[in-house]
């Protein structure tokens, strides 16, 4: 008899400031739920002011035991609380792979207000040896003109992750003041990575 694989669940995880009804994600769970994916978009907590605890506690409460059946899909600060959520799981915990948009390690242009919030999630290590353990596929999607993400993180992405980097023109931080409510080349990637 064959043992049955389960069925692949893919977690969208938003950025700050945004819900799951933001730009390009309704529609990206939409047309995964299509093709037979379950999809799940969590409200981060305090979308406004996000902290690292609060939402890496509270995606892993979305998430429960995660194992190969488990994709996540992250934009701006999203894939930061990704990669924090992978880097504590056990080390039998692996997800079958990831997709970021707009992801970072450092940010540009924050206001006053914002530099508080922000400096935790940059200033706070992440053992990238022990995430790409757990993360065996990494795509992660930059625009030219992003005014918080500098390109250096591209090449930060490709060192520490092993990311495979797509570099998109014109399309600012890849959201709804980009015109972004659909995005294409991001469901392309995801459903070739799910097979």
């Amino acid at each position: 008899m064959k043992e049955e694989q389960p069925t692949t669940r893919v977690f969208i995880v938003h950025g700050w400031g945004d819900k799951p009804g933001d730009h390009w994600m309704p529609w990206l769970k939409e047309q995964l739920e299509l093709k037979g994916f379950t999809v799940a978009a969590p409200a981060m907590p305090r979308t406004e002011a996000p902290a690292i605890g609060a939402w890496i506690s509270h995606l892993r409460r979305e998430v429960g035991e995660t194992g190969e059946a488990a994709y996540y899909v992250g934009h701006s600060i999203g894939c930061q609380t990704i990669m924090r959520h992978l880097e504590q799981l056990p080390a039998s915990g692996t997800a079958r792979g990831a997709t970021f948009v707009a992801p970072w390690f450092v940010l540009t242009n924050l206001t006053a207000e914002e530099e508080p919030i922000a400096q935790p999630w940059i200033d706070t290590s992440i053992d990238f040896a022990r995430v790409r353990s757990r993360l065996p596929e990494l795509t992660a999607y930059f625009s030219d003109d992003d005014p918080y993400v500098s390109l250096d993180n591209q090449s930060l992405f490709e060192q520490r992750l092993a990311a495979r980097t797509h570099l998109l023109k014109g399309l600012k931080h890849m959201g709804v003041e980009s015109g972004m409510t659909t995005f294409p080349e991001l469901l392309a990637t995801t459903l070739k990575a799910l097979g």
